[in-house]
Parts: C-alpha cells; sequence; structure tokens
C-alpha cells in the first residue's frame, strides 16, 4: 500500500514539472469614450458681419451688419434741399413736383400751383402741398448712425438730397412722416400695409447703394418682412 501511495506521488510530481509555464496576460483594454459637447457661444465683437438679401429681383446685396453708431447727429451735417441743377427749384420742391399726380404749374420762385398728392404711407390725399413732408426714407439721423458719420460734407449733402433710387426722397403726410421720425423697420413701419413692401425694398436699395450699414434687429425684422413679399 505505502510502496502504491509513494509510486503516485511521483507521477504527481513528475507531472507538475512538466506542465507549461502560465504566460501572464495583460487584462482586456476597455476603450474610454470621449464625450464631446459642442458649446454654442454668442459674442459681441467689433468685426462686421456681411449679410446677402435678395430683393425681389432674386438678385443679392451684401449689406454690413453692425451696431449703430452713437452720438455726433445734428440735421444740419447734411445740407438739405439743394438746387442742384440750378433751376431755381429745391430738392423739396423738385420731388413735389415729380410726384403729384396731376400736372403742376411752377411759378415764380418755383411756387406751385395745382397738384395733388398720394401719401404712400397711409393713403392720404391732399391738393396743398404744405401739408405733406417729403421724407427721406432712410433718415438722416439712421444714415448717420449707419456710417454718414464718417463721411464728408459732400457725401453727406448728396445723400440728402439724392433722387436718384424711386422713393429715396417721397412725399407723404406730415403726421406719418412726424410718427415715423428716425425710426428704422424694427421701429416703425408704414400704417399701409400694401407700401410694406415697397418701402423695405427701398430700404434696402438705399442701405446697399450708399454702402450703410444695418443694425441686428434692423436686418432680422427686414428680412422677415421680406418673405412674404
Amino acid at each position: 500500500m505505502k510502496r502504491q501511495l509513494s509510486y503516485l506521488v511521483l507521477l504527481m510530481l513528475l507531472a507538475a514539472c512538466t506542465l507549461p509555464e502560465l504566460e501572464e496576460t495583460e487584462p482586456p483594454k476597455t476603450e474610454k469614450l470621449s464625450i464631446v459637447s459642442t458649446v454654442i457661444v454668442t459674442t459681441t465683437t467689433s468685426k462686421p458681419v456681411v449679410t446677402h438679401i435678395t430683393t425681389t429681383s432674386q438678385q443679392p446685396v451684401s449689406i454690413v451688419i453692425e451696431p449703430e453708431h452713437e452720438g455726433g447727429y445734428e440735421r444740419k451735417l447734411f445740407k438739405h434741399w439743394s438746387d442742384a441743377d440750378n433751376d431755381g427749384c429745391d430738392t423739396r420742391r423738385e420731388v413735389l413736383i415729380e410726384e403729384s399726380l396731376i400736372e403742376v404749374v411752377v411759378a415764380g420762385k418755383c411756387s406751385i400751383e395745382g397738384g395733388r398728392w398720394y401719401s404712400a404711407f397711409d393713403g392720404i390725399e391732399t391738393t396743398d402741398p404744405s401739408t405733406f413732408d417729403v421724407d427721406h426714407m432712410v433718415p438722416l439721423k439712421e444714415a448717420w448712425d449707419s456710417g454718414a458719420w464718417a463721411w464728408d460734407p459732400t457725401r453727406r449733402e448728396a445723400f440728402a438730397n439724392d433722387m436718384s433710387i424711386p422713393e429715396s426722397l417721397i412725399a407723404v403726410s406730415a403726421s406719418s412722416n412726424r410718427s415715423k421720425g428716425a425710426k428704422d423697420p424694427a421701429e416703425w413701419m408704414p400704417p399701409s400695409e400694401d407700401f410694406h413692401c415697397a418701402y423695405l425694398t427701398a430700404w434696402i436699395a438705399i442701405k446697399q447703394h450708399w454702402g450703410l450699414s444695418m443694425d441686428q434687429a434692423e436686418h432680422d425684422v427686414v428680412s422677415a418682412l421680406r418673405i412674404s413679399c
């Protein structure tokens, strides 16, 4: 019996000696997921942004979006109602003559007789031009705040008397013109909704032609309202 046990022990020892060594293995690597969160930060910078607004002709125009210039405006900085062609009629009277629904008679010192005018802002008609104002579609103060502050006096005078763009200067009822004041489309639109699209078209054309900027609120409102035109 003892011999059998000794023999068994001997076999076990031999088996242990012949077993291959176990290789040390590294534990499987666990991939770590990198979670990247995107944060959109809105900052206020002095760098202007250029926007593209599509007009009714589907031709985009480029206008800079930037905060308005603050301070320094005086109406006298824009020489207005000049007589550029020296015909005796200043720009105000030129607009009234051009926009009368019927032919007017121009007498001495460019006094206007006859005529009838329609205010596109609010639908009012008159035969008395003294009850109408000639409005700068883009008000002089708005122009100043949007870039005209950096112009020389000659360029400001040219802007204040510009008749090259339709509705750049427009005869309207005094009440509607004074209601508008120096407001942009984000702050005021003509009471007559039928004129909204023409109003916005003229506003964009003038700003683009003269290189004037828009502030963000102005741009957003103009863009939104243009969708329905």
